[in-house]
């Protein structure tokens, strides 16, 4: 999704418009297929999966804390549980995304979803995928976020970047596929939703 003059961000983005909103919704699970359908009770969440506006467009990820309650440490992409106040699924990511790392709702560009992900953690989190110009001026929640990281599409696209990770959960060990950018780690949840938006995306809007 790389902008040339014949190819600005609007046509581009107006393109990965159109393929999310054809796409019949699915369900993944975080670790592996099972746990699509082997956690009850989920709650209703939303993440931003946030493309940056620099050539071949980045994703804006978060280092989450060991302060915060769920997913300690981890790469993350911005989001959390619905409230009752959010009008949707993107409301929530939005509103989300300016608590975490302080981009503003009027800034971003909401594209699509993509498939629903069941977590371990008890959790049914809606991908919301959005766009945003380059430079904006973060303000980073200091109880939950540590740290940004902005991972440029093609070292997501880089096979090479992709490795088998193996996690234990409650005493079952799962093979993941989880991406090294630099000395982290991306896995679970944020990397089922990496890797199906790239499964999803054309590979010629690169």
């Amino acid at each position: 999704m790389s902008e040339s003059p014949d190819q600005p961000w609007a046509l581009v983005e107006e393109r990965l418009r159109r393929v999310l909103a054809g796409r019949r919704p699915e369900r993944l699970g975080d670790l592996d297929p099972r746990v699509a359908t082997a956690v009850g009770n989920l709650r209703p969440a939303a993440v931003a999966l946030l493309l940056e506006r620099t050539p071949g467009y980045s994703v804006i990820l978060t280092k989450r804390t060991q302060q915060v309650e769920h997913h300690k440490g981890e790469i993350s992409l911005a989001g959390g549980m619905r409230d009752a106040v959010d009008a949707d699924l993107e409301a929530t990511a939005l509103r989300e995304l300016h608590e975490e790392i302080g981009v503003l709702p009027e800034a971003v560009t909401v594209l699509g979803r993509l498939d629903e992900v069941a977590t371990v953690t008890g959790f049914l989190v809606t991908p919301v995928v959005c766009a945003v110009d380059t430079g904006q001026r973060l303000q980073l929640h200091a109880a939950e976020v540590e740290r940004v990281l902005h991972v440029p599409l093609a070292v997501l696209r880089d096979p090479t970047a992709w490795f088998d990770d193996f996690r234990t959960w409650r005493g079952e060990t799962y093979r993941l596929r989880s991406c090294r950018y630099g000395d982290d780690v991306i896995w679970g949840a944020t990397s089922r939703i990496l890797q199906h938006f790239l499964a999803v995306v054309p590979t010629d809007m690169l």
